[in-house]
């Protein structure tokens, strides 16, 4: 895949041409690169995209990923239809932000207002937390559950210690717990996965985004992040 970055005011465009696969790690160099800076806005136009495999998406993924956990913007454009529904029959479709064009997203970008600004970078805000979860595939009730350590939580999901390594891209029930006794069901995608030689401290585990979270929830998490936060800067 050839990626060409261009810019359209404040926004990196990067043109992305060929197919997503297993070869395309250039997208999460690029992107790493760009997102050194806080608060930098990319949008990834896939007019020229032909084909993303099923390694494709898990480079999509990361390179997302990466970019939201650097405190930047990555949205899309010109998402061919093929592609469309591979994204909506992984879900992605729900975390990534889709626009109809270029100059559609551009917009948006500009669009966000000084309280959005201030929402993502307390939804993104990174709580070390240890506390045992459970979680199961999507499959139904027979799905069996399995358990694991949270290490760290923000508004956008979970890193989970555990030796149950689930595939990129699968999607998982969690029974999320916090400083009370009350339980919520949370939905989520694997989003990443933990090196043995880059992450030894975490490894094995996985990063789970959350999906479909409900505003109430999410509010719910961001307020106990930040209350611990405000806590343990206080000791």
């Amino acid at each position: 895949m050839n990626i060409k970055v261009k810019q359209n005011g404040n926004v990196f465009v990067l043109h992305l041409d060929g197919t997503v696969d297993i070869n395309s790690a250039n997208l999460i160099e690029v992107t790493g690169q760009l997102s050194k800076d806080a608060c930098c806005k990319i949008l990834c136009n896939m007019k020229e995209v032909d084909i993303v495999d099923n390694n494709g998406l898990s480079i999509l993924a990361i390179a997302y990923k990466n970019v939201i956990n650097k405190g930047s913007i990555m949205k899309f454009c010109n998402v061919p239809l093929h592609v469309k529904e591979l994204l909506r029959m992984v879900r992605l479709d729900l975390v990534f932000d889709i626009y109809d064009s270029e100059d559609k997203a551009v917009q948006a970008f500009d669009a966000a207002s000084k309280i959005d600004k201030m929402y993502l970078r307390r939804r993104f805000k990174r709580l070390e937390f240890y506390h045992p979860i459970k979680f199961q595939l999507q499959k139904g009730a027979s799905s069996k559950k399995m358990s694991g350590k949270m290490l760290n939580i923000s508004g956008d999901g979970v890193f989970v210690y555990t030796k149950t390594i689930l595939p990129m891209l699968s999607h998982v029930t969690m029974e999320l717990k916090l400083d009370d006794d009350k339980t919520y069901d949370v939905e989520g995608i694997i989003i990443w996965q933990a090196d043995s030689e880059l992450q030894p401290h975490c490894f094995p585990g996985m990063g789970i985004k959350f999906i479909n979270i409900t505003n109430d929830v999410q509010k719910e998490v961001l307020d106990f992040i930040d209350r611990n936060m405000t806590y343990r800067s206080d000791t």
